[in-house]
């Protein structure tokens, strides 16, 4: 698996977890430090930080497709 994919792996299980009504603490620690992100216990910063990371990850990729086509 590549790295990229991985990584959008990661982000996406984040995500998962986030959403739940109650969040498994330990499980979101794990992945935004896999991911080498910064963790916060106020779930609406951490979500911000998540999704500001995807929009890099997705974007960036998206991006570089379209000025390749």
């Amino acid at each position: 698996m590549a790295l990229k994919d991985k990584k959008q792996s990661s982000l996406s299980k984040l995500v998962d977890e986030l959403m739940k009504e109650q969040p498994n603490k330990a499980l979101v620690k794990q992945l935004t430090a896999e991911l080498g992100m910064s963790y916060s216990v106020d779930p609406m910063t951490q979500i911000n930080t998540v999704l500001q990371s995807m929009n890099t990850v997705y974007l960036r990729s998206n991006r570089r497709r379209d000025l390749e086509s």
